[in-house]
């Protein structure tokens, strides 16, 4: 017979975090509403809330801020869940984007993968209104349908990298200038960034 041997709570001493920290950590926490540990981090965002601020009405502001970053990150996960059931099956996207100036399209696209540079995240697809590869900034994609319909694999090397002056691709040759320096992207299998 085994036997169980109970521990008490492990705590954590008092923590000094200035105010930045603090919201730091609150936007985290709250960034994260379907992720592992996802009920704990609701616990903990709680406390640090009462730690930034002990009025409770105030606090309540704070909480329903931090519900407006939430509902963001469960939008953002609902999309990414779509983007990357249409990668893994090879399946044609329909985007429901915003172009640099505001203006929305809806675009079929033929995802190819998901990249990251420094700063940005991108779709990187091949556009069948444009004819064309484009990156597609993550952040301006409002929303995405998944079709039936298989999306063909294309060549890499027609995708090139995000340039500075043409984040989204355009402008440039489909094939990349071998004497002009590639920018460095991090592409993780199955797309993940």
């Amino acid at each position: 017979m085994t036997r169980t041997v109970s521990r008490p709570a492990a705590t954590l001493p008092s923590v000094d975090l200035t105010p930045e920290q603090a919201a730091a950590i609150a936007v985290a926490l709250a960034a994260q509403p379907d992720g592992p540990y996802a009920a704990h981090g609701r616990a903990a965002l709680d406390k640090v809330l009462a730690a930034l601020e002990p009025d409770p009405r105030r606090r309540g502001a704070l909480r329903a801020s931090s519900e407006v970053v939430r509902a963001e990150a469960g939008r953002s996960t609902a999309l990414r869940s779509v983007v990357e059931r249409g990668l893994a099956q090879r399946r044609v996207l329909v985007l429901h984007y915003r172009d640099a100036e505001g203006l929305p399209s809806r675009r079929q696209v033929e995802p190819q993968l998901l990249a990251r540079t420094a700063h940005q995240g991108y779709l990187v697809a091949w556009c069948r209104e444009r004819q064309a590869p484009r990156w597609f900034r993550w952040d301006r994609i409002e929303a995405v349908e998944l079709t039936t319909e298989t999306a063909p694999r294309r060549d890499p090397v027609l995708f090139g990298a995000p340039s500075e002056t043409h984040p989204a691709g355009r402008g440039r040759s489909r094939r990349p200038d071998p004497a002009v320096p590639r920018r460095a992207l991090v592409v993780l299998p199955g797309g993940r960034q």
